[in-house]
């Protein structure tokens, strides 16, 4: 974040549409390691996520500048998934996830969807801390990914009012 003070106010979140979801694949690839670090998570950004899925992706930038991602899913009936969450690695811990995740979920609300899941890996204590937080249960299932790939799977039902 090179010296600037941040500011939550001023982040703002906006859907991708499909010339920004283009460009803002493109850029999520070349800056990778600024997202993901050492973790190759290229092919969890396939073309489709930012074709298929656009109305649902979201942006967090701050000033100008993109600092986070949101990829997921509302599908018209059945729960809604997020697929890939992240913060630059400059701007982590400073609320930028969470609230990408609170616009998702109220987009979904809106929709009128009744719940969100996401998974993570087991390895990944922080991902099921954060998940935990925003009140999604969590379980282990074993094999989700496929033979000798577990993955924990996490659901928030959402209240209708």
């Amino acid at each position: 974040m090179a010296d600037e003070k941040f500011d939550l106010e001023e982040l703002s979140i906006s859907p991708l549409d499909e010339v920004d979801a283009r460009e803002m694949r493109e850029f999520l690839l070349s800056a990778q390691e600024n997202f993901w670090g050492d973790r190759d998570l290229r092919a969890d950004h396939d073309a489709y996520w930012f074709r298929q899925f656009v109305a649902s992706g979201l942006v967090a930038r701050f000033r100008s500048d993109i600092v986070g991602y949101l990829l997921g899913e509302i599908p018209a009936q059945g729960p809604a998934y997020i697929h890939l969450v992240a913060a630059r690695s400059d701007f982590r811990h400073l609320g930028i996830g969470r609230e990408l995740y609170r616009d998702f979920i109220d987009h979904v609300r809106k929709l009128g969807g009744d719940s969100v899941q996401a998974t993570t890996m087991p390895e990944q204590t922080g991902a099921i801390s954060f998940h935990s937080s925003m009140g999604f249960s969590g379980e282990l299932v074993e094999d989700y990914a496929g033979p000798g790939n577990p993955r924990v799977f996490f659901e928030l039902k959402l209240d209708q009012d």
